[in-house]
Parts: C-alpha cells; sequence; structure tokens
C-alpha cells in the first residue's frame, strides 16, 4: 500500500555516505537475486509492489514522465512467467498510480492521481473497474482490511485529518487522530496506521489504533531530531504491534538513524538493530512467523554508498540475519513511505522493490526457505 499522496510524490532524501564499524549480522552472503522487470518507457518510475500469493505480484507506478506532463499511469502483474498489464478504465495518461494493494484473499485495489484529482479502481473478474473516491482528495491510496476499506484523506486541522471507510455504497469520513497516514494495516476487526502525529508540523511520528468504533490516538515516544517519521506498521498480534521509519538527524557521522518499536497494548520498546542499518521502510512477517523489513545499510568501507537490504528475525528473540541483493548502481534512494516489500504467504518468498541510482527500479526476489 502506498497509503497517501506523499507516496506518489514523496520527495526522495539521497542519504551521506559514513565511516561505520562492521557490523558481523550483515556478512551474510546474498540470497536476493535480480528479477526482471516489464518493459516501460523511458523516465519511469515503480512506486508501490504487493506480493501476498504465488503469481500475484503487483507493481504499479508511471512512465512517459515529461516536462510539464505528469506520465502515463502502469500496473502490472507478474504471474510466475511473465508480466501482464492491465488497462486502467478512464485513465490512459497524464496520471500517476501510487499504491497496490493486494491480499491473499484475492481483493486488488489500485489508486493514484489522474489530472489532479484522487483515481482508485478495483479488480473484479480479471479486470480493473473504476470506483468513486472519497469527495476532496487529490490522491487515493485504498487499503483493504478485515475492518473495511479504508483511504486515508487530508489534514482538516493540525493534529488530524479525515480517513474514509467504504460503507455499502457510500464513503463515510472518520476522525483520523493523525495529520497524515503513510501505511495502514488491519487486523481483525482493529486497524493500526502510521505517519506523523499531531503537532505544530508533519515532522513528529505518530500511531492511531483503530478499535472498531473509532480510530484513537496511540502516544509515540517521539526522539530528539530535526524530523522523523513512521512509515510502516505490523500488527502481528492484538498485543504485539511492530513500527518502523526513520529518524532524519542529518548529522555526522550518521545521517539518519532507524527506528524500530513494539507495543504491546500499554508499553513501547525499542528493538535493537545492527549498527549498519540507518533507515527502515517496509515491514511484513513470513508464514513462520518471522520479521522481514526493507532497510538502508552503509558498508563499513570509507566512502562507502547507502546500500539497499532486508533484516529479518524471530520475534520472539531477536538474531538479525541480512539478504543483500546484488550490486546494481551507486546507491539506494530512499522514498519516504512507500510500500516495497512483499512476502507470498504459502511460498514464503519475499520480493524487494528498489530505486538505485542511476539504473532506476530494480526488482529483486528470493525464498526464505531452508
Amino acid at each position: 500500500m502506498s497509503p497517501f499522496i506523499g507516496r506518489a510524490a514523496a520527495a526522495f532524501l539521497v542519504l551521506a555516505a559514513a565511516v561505520m564499524v562492521p557490523s558481523p549480522v550483515l556478512a551474510a552472503d546474498p540470497v536476493l537475486q535480480s528479477h526482471p522487470l516489464p518493459e516501460l518507457r523511458p523516465k519511469a518510475a515503480l512506486l508501490d509492489l504487493a506480493a501476498p500469493e504465488q503469481n500475484q505480484i503487483w507493481i504499479v507506478g508511471y512512465q512517459a514522465l515529461k516536462p510539464g506532463y505528469p506520465g502515463n499511469p502502469v500496473v502490472h502483474r507478474w504471474n510466475g512467467r511473465r508480466w501482464a498489464g492491465f488497462t486502467i478504465p478512464n485513465f490512459s495518461s497524464r496520471g500517476v498510480l501510487s499504491s497496490v494493494n493486494a491480499t491473499t484473499g484475492g481483493e486488488v485495489w489500485i489508486g493514484g492521481t489522474k489530472n489532479g484529482a484522487a483515481y482508485m479502481a478495483h479488480l473484479v473478474n480479471g479486470a480493473f473497474v473504476q470506483v468513486p473516491a472519497p469527495p476532496g482528495l487529490t490522491s487515493a491510496a485504498p487499503e483493504h482490511t478485515p475492518s473495511g476499506l479504508w483511504v486515508p484523506g487530508i489534514r482538516t486541522q493540525p493534529g488530524a485529518s479525515t480517513i474514509w471507510r467504504l460503507e455499502g455504497t457510500a464513503w463515510v469520513p472518520h476522525s483520523m487522530p493523525m495529520q497524515r497516514v503513510l501505511a495502514l494495516k488491519g487486523i481483525s476487526a482493529e486497524a493500526w496506521a502510521v505517519g506523523n502525529a499531531p503537532g505544530e508540523d508533519d515532522s513528529v511520528p505518530g500511531v492511531a489504533h483503530y478499535t472498531g468504533s473509532a480510530w484513537e490516538n496511540v502516544p509515540y515516544p517521539a526522539p530528539f531530531s530535526e524530523g522523523s517519521t513512521l512509515e510502516d506498521v505490523l500488527p502481528r498480534t492484538s498485543d504485539d504491534i511492530w513500527v518502523v521509519g526513520t529518524n532524519y538527524t542529518r548529522g555526522e557521522p550518521r545521517p539518519t538513524e532507524p527506528l524500530l518499536s513494539r507495543y504491546d497494548g500499554s508499553t513501547w520498546t525499542t528493538v535493537a538493530l545492527p549498527p549498519e542499518i540507518i533507515g527502515l521502510q517496509s515491514i511484513a512477517q513470513d508464514a513462520s512467523g518471522k520479521v522481514w523489513i526493507s532497510a538502508l545499510a552503509l558498508s563499513p568501507a570509507e566512502g562507502a554508498q547507502q546500500r539497499p537490504v532486508v533484516i529479518g528475525t524471530s520475534p520472539d528473540s531477536i538474531a538479525w540475519t541480512v539478504q543483500e541483493v546484488p550490486s546494481s548502481g551507486e546507491f539506494a534512494v530512499h522514498h519516504e513511505g512507500r510500500d516495497n516489500l512483499g512476502i507470498e504467504l504459502t511460498t514464503s518468498r519475499l520480493w524487494l522493490l528498489s530505486d538505485i541510482y542511476p539504473a532506476g527500479p530494480a526488482l529483486f526476489t528470493g525464498s526464505l526457505l531452508p
């Protein structure tokens, strides 16, 4: 999911290099391999990934970007043999698809911006059907959860925004105690959202919990920094909620610090990370319950550039392993709030969508099974 317009147009931050102490846990052999992407026209970008099941690997973005022209939207699915493109109803040009949400139950929703207005569509019998977006939005990022279909909205006042839920055929607004939502995940009749909390600006991390009847603020211990945000959430159980993000310290020797915490319903606990990790983006779990996170790491060599990695651990005993990716460019680019990690439920195959400068989008995959 890419739950806000910021996922479509988020300005990326290219983090500076730093000299780090080597971390033995990051010395594992690479197990991820490059995977071909669909052929796209020049000036293309892929903005979101969903990989709930085997042969259900979805990517969205845009192509043919030109000065003064927002590009053309694209959505493709890997079916195990090839990439299949889909017709996007009433939307072939002048816009971006920034969000794809796909579930193991077969629900697939896409969203983005068309001519400056929100656009969304639903996969029905193998083809996408346009669905009217909630009113007043410039971008849509639908998220299908057990508690319903949600679309984060816009800030209504300092510290609050509106989030919409589809109830029957009508969009019903709900008050959200956060200024900006970057990710939303559901569990049973509840849901959790992360992004930026109430404050004078949107640089303070925020967490909200849908209890089944209303969204409530969950105070998060914000770090001391020039700005920080939470980018994804994983509700493993009702009393084990994991959140990931980045603290933009912009200092030396580390330009940023990762944020990883878990919540037991009353207390936040910081989870220690390997020292080379400088930022976290997306979080998921495999069929065994092991937690995996897409991250940025800095090599120990002087002058090294940041690279994409995936780190994993058992939630019961924290011991990190790493999945490296083949080198394909100078450095990895961080895009705030993009969902770039997916794990097939039944096969435990992991997928990672990265942006590598100057090559552009790159897709990697590997099995998590022994």
